[in-house]
């Protein structure tokens, strides 16, 4: 006979069961949401940026992703900004969100600011403010300057998916404040050399431009001013040997920040423009407006991501994706500008989780509590014992191989025959 206790018991199989392994620990209904093998309930952690539904207490404890809604976001607006901490997952409360703690990122004066600070270490910690929508395919436009008034400071407008690793990127560095960079990567193959400078603007740093990019099924179109300097066309991407256009078109995120760059690894110092000279300081990158036009109308309750992407590994469903070859060569196509192999770039590195190698290789290291990048990042810092792998070139979460090992080989078999026995033990009390 089937018992209560029986029941009771299988009841509990399946609901530990349902929930995933998050490194070494098992997320609770408490703290429902993994990010790099670390569980908790807060907005860091359960934003659909980062969490992972798979390795989570539950595919739903990460909230569901808010698409595009065309706006414009004056940093004037209440509902502009909001710390992390106050974020509950209503991006009708704020647009964006400063993405760690302790925050540098405020507005004042009519504006959002992100300041880079000296730590008891030496090296600078920045501010990383991200988009509480996703993004795919539209016009985004921002009007600021940037912080970079010491060699060292980096300061950004980027789109990226971190999951995937798509991104397009303008890039200010403080070794030169009167060009800002451009480049764009795909699936985190990072290739430096595709990066082009806009033609000489007044200085960064002092002087608020208007930076655009253009992205589109076809192509992505970076604007200063009102003037296009560069375009990448998609079938000029082309891979042959990979048999598929290497081409940014994932659903992403938009973001700004500020980062020590000179702290880093010799390449990324080197770019950056040496050591920060803290005797400069304050580095206070600011942005006035954020305007966002979605290139699929709709909101949130009517909009449905192209073949069904969601912000994750798979990429939108586009005629010719890789099926044919096109009769345009590989490379990158772009009007005006001067490009360069040394620059282009990302953060993460050195122990202080804010800098990069930027040789172009793709080695990771440990992410601390002061990580800092200057794209949406890894793991949150809400805890000085995380310590998950992080691409050290990208900023991207690389997702520790140990996440999924108690699932694999014979341990998933193990998991799959309780789950079966489970689910009988179940059916048969109902069929009861």
């Amino acid at each position: 006979n089937i018992t209560f206790a029986t029941i009771a018991l299988a009841a509990l199989v399946q609901t530990a069961l349902a929930a995933g392994k998050c490194g070494t620990q098992t997320c609770s209904q408490s703290t429902p949401c993994c990010v790099g093998g670390y569980c908790n309930s807060n907005a860091q952690y359960c934003m659909p940026i980062l969490c992972e539904p798979a390795n989570s207490f539950s595919p739903s404890s990460c909230w569901n992703t808010p698409h595009c809604v065309k706006s414009n976001v004056a940093f004037t607006s209440p509902n502009a900004f909001a710390q992390i901490a106050d974020y509950d997952g209503n991006p009708a409360d704020a647009a964006f969100v400063s993405q760690f703690e302790p925050s540098n990122a405020k507005v004042a004066n009519g504006e959002l600011q992100m300041a880079l600070v000296k730590q008891n270490n030496g090296a600078g910690f920045g501010a990383t403010v991200i988009g509480t929508r996703a993004f795919q395919y539209g016009t985004v436009t921002a009007v600021m300057r940037s912080g970079c008034t010491s060699g060292g400071v980096v300061s950004s407008f980027i789109i990226r998916n971190e999951k995937v690793g798509d991104e397009i990127d303008f890039e200010f560095v403080g070794a030169d404040t009167a060009t800002v960079q451009t480049n764009y990567y795909w699936r985190n193959q990072l290739d430096y050399t595709k990066m082009i400078k806009s033609p000489p603007l007044s200085d960064t740093t002092t002087n608020y431009h208007t930076y655009q990019i253009k992205w589109t099924p076809d192509s992505i179109t970076w604007v200063v001013n009102g003037n296009p300097f560069r375009t990448v066309k998609r079938s000029d991407t082309w891979d042959p040997a990979a048999n598929t256009f290497k081409y940014p078109d994932s659903e992403s995120y938009i973001s700004v920040g500020i980062w020590d760059g000179g702290s880093g690894a010799k390449g990324t110092a080197d770019w950056a423009g040496g050591a920060i000279q803290w005797n400069k300081q304050p580095f206070v990158a600011a942005v006035k407006s954020i305007s966002i036009d979605c290139y699929y109308n709709g909101n949130e309750t009517t909009y449905v991501p192209p073949g069904g992407n969601n912000g994750g590994a798979s990429s939108p469903t586009i005629p010719s994706a890789s099926s044919t070859s096109p009769s345009t060569s590989s490379g990158n196509s772009s009007s005006g500008g001067s490009s360069s192999s040394s620059g282009g770039g990302s953060s993460n590195g050195s122990g202080n989780g804010n800098s990069s190698s930027k040789t172009g290789s793709s080695s990771s290291t440990k992410a601390t509590s002061s990580a800092n990048t200057r794209s949406s990042t890894s793991v949150p810092s809400n805890s000085s014992e995380s310590d998950s792998s992080v691409d050290e070139n990208s900023g991207t979460d690389s997702q520790s191989s140990t996440k999924d090992s108690t699932t694999g080989n014979g341990a998933g078999s193990l998991v799959a025959s309780f789950s079966v026995l489970a689910s009988a033990l179940l059916a048969a009390f109902v069929a009861l």
